[in-house]
């Protein structure tokens, strides 16, 4: 079909308004095609490069969404709701300073856009810039008094700030203006558990009802000291929902603590699958592969503490290492999937769910770290994948004190006890170690001035396609 170059022409109004009608009514396949029919006569008709981006976003193909809507923005620049869309895109690839720029440009076109200002919002907090963040949400909530996911993510801001009573009240206005909000519910909730309020808790994420609520109900029960109904939350959670982790980790924990098996069969002994390897089996110069590596991998975009990260004092990439990676990065993707092989070889006759029920797609998502003096990474668990894994890039002196080691153990944020097993590692230089994803893990701060650089990723269950 030949380009339509006669820039006073347009398409039929009737193709413009089935391609709305397509796009409003979820008929994505019949959507895009003719959003690329009429973007390959018209290229330069915006309207339809914009119905493009959205569904292609729509639809989970973001990488290809971007180009569509900053065609879009260069055809029509002061079109607030293509800004809108290309800093939605922007924020997706976890781009904030791009999205940042894109929503504030569609609040200066339209300022009464409350969705800009929301998703302005979202990216501030996520940059950590939570004092912007919360001037975004409020500008939000006072073009749309009604708007519970606004003053959900309020909370949120508020709670990270300290300021719990408005935080609390953030919540409750959420679930004022929607009961069945269950967001509210488990923030709130997480905020009386902090406070001690566990009962209080208890009810919110009772009311809540998700796979992350359910676990966290696990923590104000632990709290309050309900073994009884613990134990047949456990037994419940683990017949119908395998896959949460957050409950595999607390299920570890209690059959520790108490010698009583508690009916969570993922990974009851997690620390005995943990995995060290070292990639000097692969490359006879490994200080040369490492250096060409790291200057890659330091070329990725990252953020100071991400918001709701386990990273301090230090930076964490916001994408992903293993998407479309240039030639050193695939190379330690290719190592790592040899790896993943080894690594189930060494345990397929055990009979848990963590070994049995093994991804059938190697699907990794991965992400660096650079820590700096005094950094380190507080106990976490990671709760969407299945294995995780990290490899050492540049260690640390441990200056005879364990320091940039990294610990291995059962006790959670939410849960310990003094004499719960642990295993304290100090990596060297090339060093890959492997665990389950249910198994909580930090890194013990250091005083060098050196950086400690990893690359930490996650293989996903099954569940999760690319």
């Amino acid at each position: 079909m030949n380009k339509n170059t006669d820039s006073a022409s347009e398409p039929k109004h009737s193709l413009l308004v089935q391609l709305l009608e397509d796009y409003q009514n979820k008929r994505y396949d019949a959507a895009e095609k003719s959003a690329l029919l009429i973007t390959e006569e018209f290229p330069d008709h915006p309207f339809a490069w914009k119905l493009l981006g959205a569904l292609l976003n729509q639809t989970g193909r973001v990488s290809e969404a971007l180009s569509a809507c900053q065609k879009s923005v260069l055809l029509d620049k002061n079109n607030a709701e293509a800004n809108n869309n290309l800093g939605h895109t922007l924020y997706k690839l976890d781009r904030l300073e791009e999205a940042e720029s894109s929503y504030r440009k569609s609040i200066e076109i339209d300022p009464n856009n409350a969705l800009a200002h929301y998703n302005l919002g979202q990216t501030l907090q996520k940059a950590s810039d939570l004092e912007q963040s919360e001037i975004s949400y409020k500008d939000a909530i006072a073009l749309r008094p009604n708007y519970t996911e606004a003053y959900s993510n309020l909370g949120i801001v508020l709670r990270s700030l300290g300021r719990l009573d408005e935080a609390q009240e953030a919540y409750s206005c959420a679930i004022k203006i929607s009961p069945s909000f269950k967001a509210a519910y488990l923030n709130r909730g997480q905020l009386f558990f902090e406070q001690g309020q566990y009962k209080r808790a208890l009810k919110d994420f009772d009311i809540c009802d998700n796979e992350r609520s359910r676990a966290r109900a696990l923590y104000a029960l632990y709290a309050l000291g309900l073994n009884q109904e613990l134990y047949r939350r456990i037994e419940s959670e683990s017949k119908n929902n395998i896959e949460n982790l957050r409950v595999a980790a607390i299920a570890s924990f209690l059959s520790e603590k108490e010698k009583k098996e508690y009916p969570h069969s993922f990974c009851k002994n997690p620390l005995d699958f943990i995995y060290f390897s070292n990639i000097a089996s692969y490359y006879q110069d490994l200080g040369v592969f490492i250096s060409e590596l790291t200057n890659e991998i330091l070329k990725i975009n990252v953020a100071w503490e991400p918001f709701n990260k386990a990273t301090i004092k230090g930076f964490q990439s916001t994408q992903n290492l293993f998407d479309n990676p240039p030639k050193k990065i695939s190379l330690l993707k290719s190592i790592i999937l040899q790896e993943l092989d080894t690594y189930y070889n060494k345990f397929k006759d055990e009979g848990c769910a963590y070994i049995q029920k093994w991804p059938s797609e190697k699907k990794i998502v991965g992400w660096h770290v650079v820590l700096k003096q005094h950094g380190h990474q507080n106990v976490h668990i990671h709760p969407s994948g299945w294995l995780s894994g990290v490899i050492y890039l540049k260690v640390v002196s441990d200056q005879g004190k364990n320091e940039g080691a990294i610990e291995f153990g059962l006790n959670g944020e939410h849960y310990s006890h003094s004499e719960s097993p642990k295993l304290l590692y100090q990596p060297k230089l090339g060093d890959i170690i492997f665990f389950p994803s249910s198994l909580h893990h930090k890194t013990i701060p250091f005083n060098s001035d050196d950086d400690r650089i990893i690359v930490s990723f996650d293989l996903k269950p099954r569940a999760i396609k690319s």
